[in-house]
């Protein structure tokens, strides 16, 4: 592939459905991809707390306009955040699972705390509600998480390395370089003079709105050097491969 074929495309790789617990009830399918489109994104991956299972509604509510990646952001039990973005819905949903298996139950006062996990159709319907406490970490180490992501053929991200909670090097006090990450996600707080010491980590870096509100979408996003918004040219963007690359914009 040549240079002069590739394409620049925005992506915003890390927005929430209202599935998560955290998210608000805004978040549904419809509307996420409404809001993608008017931010002028071509890509997004929908990446709920420890699970998938609105991804596929957000993928058939997009239809041709926008690319919708399935994901997951795992919670360690460290409690830093791992993205998983995988190749296809079935093979986010089948490493969902394993992590829901580790999940307790969302009791009644779960439930009041965190509110309601909404499972939803394309139209933005509400289907079902997750029994599982999505907002709990999971028994799995970084390590372990990231391995787990990779038997799904995904790519594993560094959640909002910058923050001061949920990023791997807050909780942790190190970034965990032997993990084996594909890349960094920097949020969209992200200070100027912090940058050289993600840099030095020696990944891709990506941005991201890590979004719970509709207004969130995009206000931090990637550009993707490629030949089209896809898993695979994303996978292929973060090893450079034929001129390809990706940067946090």
């Amino acid at each position: 592939m040549t240079h002069a074929a590739l394409q620049q495309f925005f992506a915003d790789l890390h927005v929430h459905t209202a599935l998560s617990p955290c998210g608000s009830d805004e978040m549904t399918p419809p509307a996420i991809v409404a809001a993608a489109l008017q931010a002028g994104l071509a890509l997004v991956a929908v990446c709920d707390h420890n699970s998938a299972r609105n991804a596929a509604a957000v993928q058939d509510a997009a239809g041709e306009r926008l690319a919708v990646l399935a994901g997951m952001e795992v919670t360690s039990v460290e409690e830093a955040h791992v993205l998983g973005l995988f190749p296809t819905v079935a093979d986010a949903e089948a490493a969902g699972a394993n992590v829901r298996s580790l999940l307790p139950d969302a009791d009644d006062a779960y439930t009041v705390y965190w509110g309601e996990q909404h499972l939803m159709d394309a139209d933005g319907r509400i289907v079902g509600a997750e029994g599982k406490a999505l907002g709990l970490a999971t028994t799995l180490t970084v390590d372990e998480v990231v391995g787990l992501i990779h038997r799904y053929g995904g790519l594993a991200i560094a959640s909002h390395i910058d923050r001061r909670s949920f990023g791997v090097i807050s909780q942790l006090g190190f970034f965990p370089a032997q993990a084996g990450f594909d890349a960094v996600e920097l949020s969209s707080h992200v200070k100027p003079a912090a940058l050289p010491e993600f840099e030095a980590i020696g990944l891709p870096m990506t941005g991201a709105s890590d979004a719970h509100y509709l207004a969130d979408i995009g206000c931090a996003r990637t550009v993707l050097a490629a030949a089209e918004p896809t898993f695979g040219e994303l996978a292929l963007a973060l090893r450079c491969a034929d001129d390809r690359c990706v940067a946090r914009a």
